[in-house]
């Protein structure tokens, strides 16, 4: 069932129908002049290992929305899940290049944000399109923009930032931690979001996401208004 509120909304019976349905968008979506970007987190692996698996995609290049900063390969890196998934193994056997967002030698949070705002430039400027799988977390958060708190601000919201394609965050009283991925005006730039949102535990947060307020109370808004028209959502929850 697809449902038009300002973006599209695809409703499905359950996550393994919503995964079969962004396979297909994705496979009509990616070709040889699309840049293709991943974001990280639970939701999308099953995505990446299908992709995987079944070869249905041939993207010009790969990137990342966000990523969990530490030390390359760190536990918790939203790479780290790519690659178990296989997908990293399939582009490289296409030959598709993959940038990713931790370099080999760590550098500080700041200097790993700047060196992946000019790779994302470059992306940009370099191919004609550009698609990317998105999620939603529960508190409303997308890639690694966070909401406001009483006891944190967010910096991608800051005005001196706003030419930034990629930012960075230390959440060191929330759950977020170190981050490093896309803000709003470089999310701005993609043609094409699929944004997955599956399990009862994001129904309040798609609620949020849908009704009319700050960004920076709840950043996924982002998709309901300023990237509207370019976006699909993929739900198994009723709305």
């Amino acid at each position: 069932m697809i449902i038009a509120y300002h973006m599209q909304i695809v409703v499905v019976q359950n996550e393994e129908k919503g995964i079969e349905k962004a396979k297909e968008i994705l496979e009509e979506k990616v070709d040889k002049k699309t840049v293709l970007f991943l974001s990280g987190g639970s939701t999308p692996k099953s995505l990446y290992s299908a992709l995987a698996h079944e070869k249905i995609i041939h993207p010009a290049a790969v990137g990342m929305i966000d990523e969990r900063f530490g030390a390359k390969w760190h536990e918790n890196s939203n790479e780290l899940m790519i690659k178990e998934t296989g997908l990293l193994d399939y582009l490289k056997s296409i030959h598709t290049p993959f940038f990713p967002i931790l370099p080999l030698q760590k550098n500080n949070r700041k200097q790993t944000a700047q060196d992946y705002d000019q790779i994302s430039r470059d992306l940009f400027f370099k191919f004609p399109r550009s698609v990317a799988v998105m999620g939603v977390g529960t508190g409303g958060h997308t890639a690694s923009i966070i909401p406001n708190r009483k006891d944190f601000t967010d910096p991608m919201f800051e005005e001196a930032k706003q030419h930034l394609f990629v930012g960075e965050l230390n959440d060191e009283k929330g759950a977020y931690g170190e981050r490093v991925g896309m803000t709003f005006s470089g999310l701005s730039l993609i043609d094409y979001f699929v944004v997955l949102i599956f399990g009862k535990e994001k129904k309040k947060a798609l609620k949020k996401m849908l009704e009319n307020g700050p960004l920076e109370e709840i950043p996924a808004r982002f998709f309901n208004q300023d990237a509207a028209e370019k976006t699909i959502v993929i739900t198994d929850q009723k709305i």
